[in-house]
């Protein structure tokens, strides 16, 4: 007899994180965070360091070009280690490191789409493959019911109608266009690393559009979000994230498959920055489905509603900043075309650093 395994999904109220939570009409929910100013008055008179846990090292320098053989300079930055704060009270915020104690506040976070579709998690399937990466747990956003990612796939599914994870949440669609500042148009030929010229003119990474396009609609949409102030000195940021689908195999190398969206508003970039080495967004078409279930026996994926169907391993995305600005930075999955057949992200560990990439990178962890 097979133990029973315990659901690893813990409740969080949204609102813990901020002063207050609203549903709205369009399924978001806005946290107001103060005015970021560090002082915590709301009169923004305050430095904006006090909450901000960063040691530059011993001359403060970031960004200068050492010379290889001087060893009084110093162009690197270090961070003081970041202290998880994610118990079994978190919100989807404080899971990937976000709004711990004595660390950075996000002057807003928010989230948009079905409830059901956003929660937390300390872990999936019967292998560590997805344990967190950050403290004791991760955020999950779906196009579908989080809940339903431990149903186990019955050994009669088959793989065009699957019995789980293969939901309608409702009245969270928003058609071609993507909520702001999300805008899928290409920039051009090049990127916005070889052009910054083009940085405000659309996705910088040209890796929306034409999936989106062929798709036609973004339906069952779920996003966490948040606005924030670059802590001086910090260079980049990077977070980590997996990501499951039950389309595969159905539409794997179709341009009809969801996708995630990892979107950057900031003076350096513009667009998504999680997309695999080729420009493909983060779908059944990246470069990094490593976990293809097809004869129903991966051991990583067993008892769950991904049985059968395929994932990514953990990966990391790095993108640079510039230090003191105010960012937006956007997590998004969504159906395309259809509102069943449901993906899964999973998110964890952001933190600032000190590692300008340009352009964004993903890579795998591990």
């Amino acid at each position: 007899m097979r133990a029973t395994r315990t659901v690893a999904v813990l409740a969080f109220t949204v609102a813990g994180c901020g002063d207050k939570a609203e549903d709205s009409n369009d399924g978001g929910i806005h946290i107001p965070q103060g005015d970021g100013d560090g002082d915590g008055d709301g009169d923004g008179d305050g430095d904006g360091d006090n909450n901000i846990r960063l040691d530059f090292g011993s001359n403060g320098d970031v960004g200068d070009d050492c010379p290889p053989d001087d060893p009084d300079c110093n162009d690197e930055c270090e961070l003081t280690e970041h202290t998880p704060c994610d118990s079994s009270s978190a919100t989807p915020f404080t899971a990937i490191g976000i709004g711990c104690p004595g660390e950075f506040t996000p002057d807003d976070i928010s989230v948009r789409g079905s409830n059901t579709a956003i929660g937390v998690r300390t872990k999936f399937g019967n292998t560590s493959t997805w344990d967190p990466t950050e403290g004791a747990a991760f955020a999950v956003l779906g196009s579908g019911h989080v809940i339903e990612l431990d149903n186990p796939t019955p050994p009669t599914d088959g793989n065009t109608m699957p019995t789980h994870c293969n939901d309608d949440l409702g009245d969270y669609n928003v058609g071609a266009a993507l909520p702001p500042p999300i805008v899928s148009t290409k920039v051009g030929d090049v990127d916005c690393t070889a052009d910054p010229s083009l940085i405000g003119t659309g996705d910088c990474s040209n890796s929306i559009e034409d999936q989106l396009k062929a798709g036609s609609s973004a339906n069952d949409y779920t996003e966490m979000r948040m606005v924030t102030k670059v802590p001086e000195g910090a260079t980049s940021f990077s977070y980590d994230f997996a990501f499951f689908s039950t389309e595969y195999p159905e539409y794997f190398g179709s341009a009809y498959n969801d996708m995630y969206v990892g979107w950057l508003e900031s003076e350096l970039w513009t667009g998504n920055i999680s997309f695999d080495g080729e420009g493909n967004p983060i779908s059944l078409n990246a470069g990094f489905l490593d976990f293809k279930d097809d004869a129903g026996n991966l051991p990583e994926l067993a008892d769950t509603c991904m049985r059968q169907h395929a994932s990514t391993k953990w990966l990391s995305t790095t993108a640079g900043v510039v230090p003191g600005e105010t960012i937006t930075l956007v997590f998004a999955i969504f159906d395309l075309s259809d509102s069943i057949l449901d993906s899964y992200i999973f998110l964890d560990n952001f933190e600032w650093g000190c590692d300008p990439s340009s352009p964004p990178v993903t890579i795998p962890i591990g």
